[in-house]
């Protein structure tokens, strides 16, 4: 009764088309962006912590998105860009059915449905070796962005699954006072690494503040019925609506990480976020190779 029900909602909105279509801001042309050493940059490390069961689904109304806010952070990532380092940690985890960017390469065009956001604010505490120049913006946001696939698709993504948006949505139009957490624990550090990127300062409009936007080239699938889920969640639990997430985005320059264009050609990956299989592997390897050799 309960997927007969989640069924029907689905139908209904795209019968009465409840999905609001919108239109990326920033076209990436890696032709258009510009790559020269003084002002390369580099997704270091990061040392995130994992999205556990005690971190709760919540709604960020300022920044017009859903997601998860740290009680002080998930952890930080290095950040190389103009031959210095810097460190930022990561405060929020955002969700939007929408991307504000496509990709071009050529006659290839690429538009994305969602967008995964990372806000990270810099550690004025943190001390480089070698000399420390002044970046002047303190924050930063890591984007993610993720294409809508067949439901059975192998190859999409189970990251809203087992971030439980669903029961998070059946629980919140109930009762709001209910905390939703993940059913499994989310490895952020496996899904973020270096590749190829774009990187652009524009104006965040939820903080009215220079923000640095580190994009990256690889996209993930995200299946209808989760897609349709988080648009529901979005703009008719929270009635967000649509607008422009990022100001002055006209006057942008956008750079590139890799000398070659090529290498910033839109790609899929695929990605675990939970390696428990893995560890199940490992002690099934670990135990045949003790009788082996005993």
């Amino acid at each position: 009764m309960k997927n007969l029900l989640i069924i029907f909602i689905y139908l209904l909105s795209f019968i009465f088309k409840l999905t609001i279509e919108y239109d990326p801001l920033i076209t990436l042309d890696p032709s258009k962006s510009v790559y020269y050493q003084e002002k390369y940059f580099r997704f270091l490390a990061n040392n995130y912590e994992n999205i556990k069961q005690g971190d709760y689904w919540t709604n960020f109304n300022d920044e017009k998105a859903i997601g998860f806010q740290a009680s002080k952070d998930f952890g930080s990532f290095l950040f190389v860009k103009d031959w210095s380092i810097y460190s930022f940690k990561l405060t929020k985890i955002m969700f939007r059915p929408f991307c504000s960017y496509k990709t071009q390469n050529g006659e290839n065009e690429m538009e994305y449905d969602a967008e995964l956001l990372l806000y990270h604010t810099i550690d004025n505490n943190y001390f480089p070796p070698g000399k420390r120049v002044y970046l002047g913006i303190n924050f930063l946001i890591i984007s993610v962005p993720f294409k809508k696939t067949d439901f059975m698709d192998p190859s999409s993504d189970k990251l809203l699954e087992f971030l439980n948006l669903e029961i998070y949505k059946n629980t919140f139009e109930n009762n709001h006072n209910l905390k939703i957490g993940p059913y499994k624990p989310i490895k952020l550090y496996q899904m973020i690494q270096h590749q190829p990127q774009y990187l652009f300062e524009a104006t965040d409009f939820s903080s009215n503040e220079k923000t640095l936007y580190l994009i990256f080239s690889q996209y993930h699938n995200i299946n209808q019925r989760d897609y349709e889920l988080l648009n529901y969640v979005y703009n008719d639990v929270f009635n967000f609506g649509e607008f422009d997430p990022i100001l002055d985005y006209e006057n942008i320059i956008v750079y590139r990480n890799f000398q070659n264009p090529d290498e910033l050609k839109s790609r899929l990956t695929l990605m675990a976020y939970n390696n428990q299989n893995y560890f199940k592997l490992k002690w099934i390897i670990l135990i045949i190779i003790y009788f082996i050799l005993i």
